[in-house]
């Protein structure tokens, strides 16, 4: 299997011509090589920044990792609600205890009010009666005098 070279439009006439092209080739080929080369070192060193840049993103994994790992982050808003609403249930019971207790309490001191409001009126009763039978006394009193002092005169 051997290919033959395509025919192209310029065949040279002769070698001298034909090694003239390839030299003029090579030597194209040989500058476009060294324009690279000088283009390559032309490039600025990326390294430092690339290994600055390597090891911020390690530590941005492990501070992810470590968010990761925190109990919060495997919560699912199922989970907050549910919690939420235990805990709610949890501090309604300890409110309605907390008011239970606070209305006891009132009663309690209502009662107390109402014992001495009830025993001032009790007192104030007794210095009516007393005194309305310090009066009944006297008048009775002035009336059997005056009985007794007509029936012995």
């Amino acid at each position: 299997m051997t290919e033959k070279p395509a025919p192209t439009a310029e065949q040279p006439a002769d070698a001298a011509t034909a090694f003239e092209q390839l030299r003029r080739e090579i030597s194209f080929q040989r500058s476009a090589i060294e324009g690279l080369t000088a283009a390559k070192d032309k490039l600025p060193d990326y390294s430092l920044t690339l290994r600055d840049m390597a090891l911020r993103l390690t530590q941005v994994e492990e501070w992810l990792a470590r968010i990761d790992d925190r109990p919060a982050m495997r919560l699912t808003p199922l989970t907050i609600a549910t919690e939420m609403h235990e805990g709610l249930i949890t501090y309604r019971a300890d409110d309605r205890k907390l008011l239970v207790e606070a209305r006891d309490a009132l009663a309690r001191s209502l009662g107390r009010v109402e014992g001495m409001i009830k025993q001032k009126r009790s007192n104030d009763e007794q210095d009516w009666w007393v005194t309305w039978a310090g009066t009944g006394g006297v008048l009775c009193g002035m009336f059997l005098t005056l009985v007794g002092v007509a029936v012995w005169v």
